[in-house]
């Protein structure tokens, strides 16, 4: 059988390289001409893979693999398996008749310790959708994973060593599959497939400028139905004759049109979808008996802030906006939640009771992502579980989530304006988190959110997890504090979106990162539960995203309201801009805004008087290594009134030079890291010990965790052979969007360098030769062989950033260097999509035209289908 290659080119980045030295014998190598386009794809963290996809399989002769093939202590593995070899129907918007090879088994050798998680995940292909087998050696076969489940294996016990682990296809269908070794893969931000979009068909949220309109709304065929959201706002329904028959168009499209007709209507002042709303996920606490896996409170200066506010938030509400909280056959909340939840109010706008229970999820598992949420903010210490940030502060749940933690921008807004209405003319909550998102501007919740700001709450909401700069909203609101999410290492976390709104960071964790080097994945631990026969059983459960982060900032904000009760949105931003909720720098970035959370500060900032004097660091925790940060100030700052002195510096690790701090804090230790004293790839943890006075007498010391690592993966990173397109920003007649140059490679030193040449006027035009125009500029692999690149499963990059396309235009005798783009297999999820960002329903890749199924000497361009 033949297979067509669709390779036409293949550039090794080495060769376009030029040495900078001097001359030495042998003959002289000819400058290369200008290129009008080139640069860098650089390759995600750990990604790696399979050693015979059909890059390989697709040579001549070739067989497939027969050896194990070792992967790292970390992993993010791409892979192909079929259980026989065939041809691809020919279908243009799907995939084009390739032949694919048989290839049944993957094996591979995995490095595992009791506690890790290997999961696979299979996505098919355009031919079917064949089950996958995960076996882990003395385990044996795991569930199967199909296209939109994966199967998980957890060593519980065991010896930390190398296992053997086998991919199986059980079909003869191919199959693109993603392994990967994660603590908390089910968690939201590690998605390997694209979102997509959604509002609820057939109904629309609108302003009325009065009663009167609602009337004259229901009188006409304009709408069916109009429930009251509050504040003049109404969620209307679609009359049915409105729907066309399935034939003529999708129900989504008649709704849309409507909205535009409802928009044209005397008395109506605005109408939008009922746009899908979603979670955004992936003594004191001290004393809790899970404090030891929450990394994310040391990293907020948390065990400070408690010392400064012992009161834990008691007497302030915060608003949870989310899927409610796990509720017991015995009627009772989550036993960590349970005295801390305010019985009046609570509502549920899902169910329309005053029971908001949380249902769980169905998107990994049992997540229970209000009570997690609930948990960080305010669970109680009671010495069982975890306590939350403010565990002395009231929960008032208010359920807008449903089922897989969508929910709609309608119950939203209905939910702030019962907030705000509250009783007696006072508001239900001083705070409201929201770990929600993923919607555009919608006025009606912008003046829902501006009524609640005017009565003195506070709002804050998860950036959401899409990892573009692209608004989202409720997030982006100017009346909202947008919040980031960090790793444990303090960084911003692979899935977090950023950009000029954010307004502050905090701990949301990142899965595929040990960023604090505690041998797990960097997830946030709080309250949840699961399912058993019907039955909700209260539990703990690690999980990341924005989603966690929020309620590390609202739990925060309950502990400074305690102590200013007229603390207030403004003041608020002015503590904030002022550096006193952060590190004290007073600068901000489109990543971190003003700084990660540092709890401490926060609360001195809302109080005056200390009834202990203490000696805080910020950061809280020092994260460095060679592709990060190397060196590091670390502030040291009193809280209280009394007088610090004698400040000395105790045992050290050795892979760090500390200076600063010779005279009485305010003052600045500089951390440095000490490369050599560090063996690649292994982390190393310590901690810095500050000795201290207070007042002429001894005091506990200051610890500052402090982790190195010395990280050699990127040059073995490779993420497959890529396809670097320009594409053409226009479709075709057929809606097809042409590509008018390729360039194929290889991943040399864990990077891809690319370099198109120019049109040099000769027919047929080569596949690498650009012409002056406007493009798009893509890249990606094709493990399947299916013609197709940046399908669930393969790697993708477009520039700049994955999810946002811009023109890139190229002009006569201009050239382009230095262009960067990051590749890899991970996708926004959905939960966290922006529609500015990824309105691509349908979406199904890039689409490859070779020269050996071209139908004419003209047309020997590459397609891109949407």
């Amino acid at each position: 059988m033949k297979y067509l290659s669709r390779s036409v080119v293949l550039v090794s980045g080495m060769a376009v390289l030029a040495g900078c030295g001097g001359g030495g014998s042998g003959s002289s190598v000819p400058a290369l001409p200008p290129s009008p386009l080139s640069g860098v794809i650089s390759i995600e963290a750990n990604s790696r893979v399979d050693q015979d996809t059909m890059n390989q399989l697709g040579l001549d002769g070739a067989q497939a693999a027969t050896g194990i093939q070792a992967l790292p202590a970390n992993f993010v593995l791409a892979g192909y398996v079929s259980g026989a070899a065939g041809t691809y129907p020919s279908a243009p918007d799907q995939c084009q008749p390739f032949a694919y090879a048989e290839d049944a088994v993957d094996e591979y050798s995995v490095p595992l310790a009791a506690g890790e998680t290997l999961v696979l995940e299979s996505f098919g292909s355009c031919l079917a959708d064949p089950e996958l087998e995960l076996v882990v050696e003395g385990a044996g076969p795991l569930p199967a994973s199909v296209n939109g489940g994966p199967a998980r294996y957890t060593l519980t016990a065991g010896d930390s060593t190398e296992y053997r682990v086998t991919v199986r296809n059980t079909g003869n269908a191919p199959a693109r599959y993603i392994l990967a070794k994660s603590v908390a893969f089910g968690a939201e931000g590690m998605a390997f497939d694209w979102p997509r979009y959604r509002f609820i068909e057939g109904e629309a949220v609108v302003a009325l400028a009065d009663d009167d309109t609602v009337r004259a709304a229901m009188a006409t065929p304009a709408a069916e139905k109009a429930r009251a959201l509050g504040a003049g706002k109404w969620l209307m329904t679609m009359p049915g004759n409105r729907v066309r028959s399935a034939q003529a168009g999708p129900v989504a499209d008649d709704t849309l049109n409507w909205i535009r007709e409802l928009r044209a209507t005397p008395g109506v002042l605005s109408a939008t979808p009922n746009y899908v709303v979603s979670s955004q996920q992936t003594g004191t606490p001290v004393s809790e008996p899970l404090y030891t896996r929450q990394w994310h409170y040391d990293l907020i200066n948390g065990p400070a802030a408690w010392q400064l506010a012992p009161g834990g938030g008691a007497g302030v509400n915060v608003a949870v906006l989310d899927s409610g909280l796990l509720r017991l056959p015995s009627g009772a909340w989550h036993p960590d939640l349970d005295s801390n939840v305010q019985l009046r109010p609570a509502y549920d706008f899902v169910d329309g009771d005053t029971i908001p229970a949380d249902p769980g999820s169905s998107v990994g598992g049992d997540v229970f992502h209000g009570t997690h949420v609930a948990g960080t903010i305010a669970a109680v210490v009671n010495d069982a579980g975890s306590g939350g940030v403010a565990y002395g502060a009231g929960l008032v749940p208010v359920r807008v989530l449903g089922e897989g933690g969508t929910g709609s921008s309608a119950d939203l807004i209905a939910a702030i304006n019962w907030l705000v209405a509250g009783s007696g003319g006072q508001p239900y909550a001083d705070v409201v988190n929201m770990s929600l998102g993923g919607l555009p501007r919608i006025t009606e919740l912008e003046q829902a959110i501006a009524a609640g700001v005017d009565k003195g709450m506070v709002f804050v909401a998860a950036a959401g997890n899409a990892a573009t700069s692209t608004l989202s909203y409720p997030a982006a609101s100017p009346n909202v504090l947008a919040v980031s999410a960090v790793d444990g290492g303090g960084q911003l976390a692979g899935y977090s979106n950023f950009g000029s709104w954010i307004d502050l960071a905090a701990p949301g964790g990142d899965a595929s990162r040990d960023g604090n080097l505690d041998g797990a994945g960097d997830v946030v631990w709080s309250t949840s539960g699961e399912r058993d026969g019907g039955v909700s059983i209260a539990g703990y459960r690690g999980l990341q995203g924005t989603s966690m982060a929020s309620p590390h900032v609202a739990g925060v904000l309950a502990l400074m309201k305690a102590r200013d009760p007229a603390m207030n949105y403004d003041k608020v931003r002015v503590w904030l801009q002022g550096g006193q909720m952060t590190d004290g720098q007073a600068r901000r970035n489109d990543t971190l805004g003003w700084g990660v959370l540092d709890a401490a500060r926060a609360v001195s900032a809302a109080g005056t008087g200390f009834a202990d004097t203490i000696l805080s660091a910020s950061p809280a925790l020092v994260s460095l290594s060679n592709e990060g940060e190397q060196s590091v100030s670390v502030e040291l700052s009193v809280f209280g009134d009394g007088n610090v002195s004698s400040l000395s510096l105790g045992d050290m690790p050795a892979w760090i030079d500390v200076t600063g701090c010779q005279s009485a804090p305010p003052c600045a230790l500089q951390v440095t890291l000490l490369k050599d004293q560090l063996t690649p790839d292994e982390p190393a943890r310590g901690s810095i010990v500050v000795n201290y006075q207070v007042d002429g007498a001894s005091a506990d010391p200051l610890s500052i965790p402090v982790i190195g690592q010395l990280v050699s993966d990127e040059q073995a990173r490779n993420a497959g052979r890529h396809f670097v397109l320009l594409v053409n920003t226009e479709p075709d007649e057929n809606d097809l969007y042409m590509a008018e140059s390729q360039v194929t490679l290889d991943a040399e030193n864990g990077v891809y360098s690319f370099r198109f040449e120019n049109d040099d006027g000769e027919e047929p035009q080569q596949l690498r030769e650009v012409r002056p125009g406007d493009y798009y500029l893509v890249a990606g692999s094709d493990l399947d062989g299916d013609g197709i690149i940046c399908q669930p499963g393969e790697a993708c990059a477009e520039y700049p950033i994955t999810g946002l396309r811009e023109v890139i235009t190229i002009e006569e005798g201009q050239s382009l260097s230095d262009i960067r783009l990051t590749t890899g297999f991970s996708r926004p999820t959905i939960s966290a999509a922006s529609p500015d960002i990824l309105p691509r329903p349908g979406f199904q890749g890039y689409q490859l035209r070779t020269p050996e199924t071209q139908t004419g000497p003209a047309d020997n361009r590459i397609r891109m289908t949407q």
